[in-house]
């Protein structure tokens, strides 16, 4: 299979796909990844995440209401924590 990656924005929106753009922000990635591997990291980044006022759009919690670049950072670090533990739990 191929590699699935979930990655965000500088505005904080949450997008997956089977590569990282440029300009994006990388939050996680599935070597190899099945079905199953690919929903459940949608799920978990469901979870984890933050709707915007659209009701279909994920966002990284902090990012959008980041005071500085610096507070936008230390959101998606936080963020990307959360996910990996989810990700690695049994």
């Amino acid at each position: 299979m191929k590699n699935f990656y979930c990655f965000a924005w500088a505005s904080g929106r949450i997008e997956f796909g089977t590569e990282t753009p440029d300009g994006a922000l990388p939050i996680y990635s599935v070597v190899g990844a099945n079905e199953g591997d690919v929903e459940r990291l949608k799920e978990n980044v469901t979870v984890l995440s933050r709707q915007a006022y659209d009701g279909e759009t994920l966002l990284v919690p902090g990012i959008p209401e980041a005071a500085d670049m610096n507070a936008a950072y230390d959101a998606l670090i936080k963020f990307n924590c959360r996910v990996k533990q989810y990700m690695e739990e049994a």
